[in-house]
């Protein structure tokens, strides 16, 4: 992981580079917003109809849910790196996009305070349990592949509109809970019921769907 990372920021470096040595017309920046938050990214050409992008995107929500019937104080984060290219198959501004996503995106639930919790079968007290939370995670590398509209490298305009549609396999999602601060954080009794509602998450068909992280974006680049 720390390799990729780092591939990523030697990437991004190599970018940077680029811009401050580009040609006018060569490189674009833009700003978007979409299912992946708001975010940012840089173009430049490398090749007839091929394009490369690298962004950032990010989003931050707090609420409040029901899980396993227990409430949790949710916070929900977008987070993501892309490293992505584009192959104009014409001359029009239709492409298809491919590439790589550094996946950061992420669901963290702290439990409100409560007489009891139920943790799979078990019912135990806010003094057995403590604090509890949850997390769910994505694995941090996953594909990404879709069509799009916008060439900010065309040389119609300097101002550019353009729009991503398409999908992040993104992997099946894990769920980590933890306990801390009770008097049973540590008890295999509690410990095994934490260890079976992890195993359900992972064992359920009702998340497959979130294998599949649906992308749609729109934004604005500006060609230098």
């Amino acid at each position: 992981m720390k390799r990729i990372s780092s591939i990523l920021v030697l990437l991004s470096v190599y970018i940077i580079n680029f811009y401050a040595n580009a040609a006018p017309g060569d490189a674009a920046i833009g700003l978007k917003a979409g299912t992946l938050g708001a975010g940012i990214e840089a173009t430049f050409e490398v090749a007839d109809r091929f394009n490369i992008r690298v962004g950032g995107n990010y989003f931050k929500l707090g609420t409040e849910v029901d899980v396993e019937g227990n409430d949790y104080d949710l916070d929900l984060k977008l987070n993501s790196y892309a490293a992505l290219g584009d192959w104009f198959v014409t001359d029009a501004p239709f492409r298809v996009t491919a590439g790589l996503v550094l996946n950061n995106n992420n669901l963290n639930g702290e439990a409100l305070p409560s007489n009891s919790y139920e943790i799979g079968d078990l019912i135990f007290t806010n003094a057995e349990v403590g604090n509890l939370n949850a997390e769910i995670d994505f694995k941090s590398l996953a594909p990404y592949l879709g069509i799009g509209w916008g060439n900010p490298l065309a040389d119609d305009s300097d101002w550019t509109f353009f729009l991503d549609l398409g999908i992040i396999f993104a992997g099946k999602p894990s769920l980590d809970i933890t306990s801390t601060g009770g008097a049973l954080s540590d008890d295999p009794i509690l410990l095994d019921s934490i260890a079976q509602v992890e195993q359900d998450f992972r064992d359920t068909d009702e998340i497959n769907y979130l294998k599949f992280y649906p992308v749609i974006s729109v934004g604005l680049n500006y060609r230098f």
